[in-house]
């Protein structure tokens, strides 16, 4: 199985309906528990990849720690709906999908980061937003980090995220003309370093929160525990 299909198979159940329940008028603390929900099973997909399951047992974790919430970023780019400046989620049978407002994010004291982070969201045109292959690899780009604190073997995660790299270039050759797939290739090396700013941002949302609220595994991976 190449890369790309295998990230379209791990990806396969986070497109399952959430099994949540909400009043209309969702709080912060509701779309906390989206996240939560979002992010066990983005956890699932990095250990369905071959990849990962080959790195030291150490490195997975401080991978996981490290890119958990720009993957939350990324995954909600391809949820957003720019038209409406919401976040469109789908739960479990019966039950209405729900339009989480992007301005639920100017109730916290995080007020520049609302702007950066909606600035981030509509950069991306619907063209690149809506494909599957290119934002999953974007997903891979970021898993396989190579800077990520602590790492054991930094030159195995730098091999792998080239591969991934090479596999973008590839997808983005196939649907562009050449110039044209070069810049937007590099507009997403961009877009991908503004993740490293803007979840700083979003981490410090999350350590708003009293952590007896918050899931075991969001305190994991905000090392908050």
């Amino acid at each position: 199985m190449n890369l790309l299909q295998e990230l379209i198979k791990a990806n396969e159940p986070l497109k399952a309906p959430l099994d949540l329940h909400f009043n209309d008028e969702l709080t912060l603390m509701d779309v906390v528990k989206i996240s939560e929900a979002a992010l066990k099973r983005i956890v699932c997909m990095a250990r369905d990849l071959a990849a990962f399951q080959e790195l030291d047992i150490e490195d997975k974790k401080n991978i996981m720690k490290g890119s958990c919430s720009e993957l939350l970023i990324l995954r909600g780019v391809m949820a957003f709906d720019p038209n409406k400046n919401t976040w469109n989620h789908n739960f479990a049978e019966g039950i209405k999908g729900m339009e989480v407002k992007l301005d639920v994010l100017k109730s916290t004291k995080e007020t520049q980061h609302y702007e950066e982070h909606k600035r981030f969201l509509t950069e991306f045109n619907e063209q690149i937003r809506t494909n599957e292959c290119v934002m999953l690899l974007l997903m891979a780009l970021v898993i396989f980090r190579p800077d990520r604190h602590n790492l054991r073997d930094k030159e195995r995660v730098r091999a792998i995220q080239n591969t991934y790299y090479g596999v973008l270039r590839r997808v983005l050759e196939c649907e562009y003309a050449a110039n044209e797939a070069l810049v937007v290739y590099e507009m997403l090396v961009r877009k991908l370093e503004e993740l490293k700013h803007l979840k700083e941002g979003l981490v410090r949302i999350y350590y708003g929160f009293d952590s007896r609220q918050l899931n075991p595994l969001i305190k994991e991976l905000f090392d908050m525990m």
